[in-house]
């Protein structure tokens, strides 16, 4: 069996990645209680810092307007003693 034989049956497939731009990340961490913790990581990615910065505190301010309260809202009921 030659290496052509073999060649023909094998099919590769090559991708290249190549990342362009900044990115910015924060991990965010309320309360300590196991039935009281949040833990949110907020991600932002654009062509240049500025835009990075800009996306970052939009995605901050719509966390801290919306989706905060709403999982703050999300408690376990406690059993009745």
């Amino acid at each position: 069996m030659s290496d052509d034989d073999t060649s023909a049956d094998i099919d590769v497939e090559r991708i290249e990645r190549t990342d362009i731009g900044t990115s910015m990340e924060a991990r965010l961490k309320r309360g300590t209680g196991t039935r009281d913790e949040d833990q949110v990581t907020i991600k932002a990615k654009a062509e240049d810092a500025e835009q990075t910065i800009d996306e970052f505190y939009q995605l901050l301010a719509e966390y801290d307007d919306n989706i905060s309260d709403r999982l703050r809202g999300i408690q376990p009921e406690k059993a009745d003693s």
